[in-house]
């Protein structure tokens, strides 16, 4: 049954085409997302389809969860453990809440963010993104026909902002590092370094909006949403999310506004054909464990009927 977990032979990459407006996410007013598509079959357990989300989708998430990690073996981690998520998790996916590109960028950020914590990081070997060509170079005209209208306003508004904001806002958000890591990267004050971070987001509100947010809702949730909110600013965030649906709808927004961005990283070689084959492994002794949840629980209760019964004789003996 695992041979249908076979990726097709296609070396065509389809983006999501969805749009993501700076207001919640309007189901009906929604282009064709594919990915969307794909996340609502996995959701019935469709491995086809999960096979497809992966070859439509592994390169260029790999390319984000190295950006963060920095070493090929650990972002070929990550990709595992975040699509066996996906796999178990498809049906948590919400439409109204920003595209399944959006989504999946999410899952491997956040599972790319906790390994960084665990790892020690080296500057040497390492391989830089090169922000100014993923900003300004013009993509082939096949592949920017392929992305949404929103990415590529989202793109511009980056690129519009001065250069050390800009640079500070992508080094936050695609190598996952912290104020006090962007200071040294930058070789300027921790103030300096959180003040263009800021700067960078209100700007990029102006852009997308025409006007400067008027809400701080929405600037704090586009520094959790970058990755600049560290420890217990994180931790206080994330508790007001699940409170607050006006924390909760702003950090969506944000989150789904800058995955688009991934869309303009460069292409590089898909993943390796072992990672697709643990992935395989993981489903399938997902799918066996969950086929024996039924037969421990059947025994269980055969068991307790039988102690029941047993219970009833002793007592009818001893009377």
């Amino acid at each position: 049954m695992v041979e249908v977990l076979t990726p097709m032979k296609s070396s065509v990459v389809v983006g999501p085409t969805i749009t993501v407006p700076l207001s919640p996410v309007s189901a009906g007013k929604a282009r064709f997302d594919p990915l969307a598509m794909l996340l609502a079959e996995i959701a019935t357990g469709n491995e086809r389809a999960f096979a497809r989300l992966f070859e439509l989708s592994g390169s260029q998430l790999l390319s984000v969860a190295r950006g963060i990690v920095w070493r090929t073996d650990l972002a070929e981690d990550v990709l595992q453990e975040s699509f066996l998520r996906i796999w178990r998790s498809a049906h948590q996916y919400n439409p109204d809440k920003g595209s399944g590109h959006a989504w999946l960028v999410t899952i491997v950020r956040n599972r790319a963010l906790s390994a960084k914590a665990q790892l020690r990081r080296h500057e040497s070997g390492r391989d830089d993104l090169d922000f100014e060509k993923l900003v300004f170079n013009g993509p082939d005209p096949a592949a920017q026909a392929m992305r949404s209208e929103e990415a590529r306003r989202v793109r511009t508004c980056l690129g519009n902002l001065p250069a050390n904001h800009r640079k500070s806002v992508a080094l936050v958000y695609f190598e996952g590092l912290t104020h006090k890591e962007l200071a040294r990267r930058l070789d300027v004050q921790l103030g300096t370094a959180k003040s263009w971070v800021r700067r960078g987001l209100s700007e990029m509100t102006r852009c997308l909006t025409g006007s400067a947010s008027k809400d701080w809702r929405e600037m704090v949730a586009a520094e959790y949403a970058v990755g600049s909110l560290q420890g217990a600013a994180r931790c206080g965030f994330e508790r007001r999310r699940e409170r607050d649906a006006r924390y909760c709808r702003a950090a969506d927004v944000w989150e789904a506004k800058l995955a688009l961005l991934t869309e303009f990283l460069p292409e590089k070689e898909p993943p390796p054909a072992q990672v697709w084959k643990r992935i395989q492994q993981d489903v399938k002794s997902s799918r066996l464990s969950s086929s024996r949840a039924p037969l421990w629980q059947t025994t269980a209760g055969i068991l307790a009927i039988v102690i029941v019964l047993l219970l009833v004789a002793l007592g009818a003996l001893t009377l």
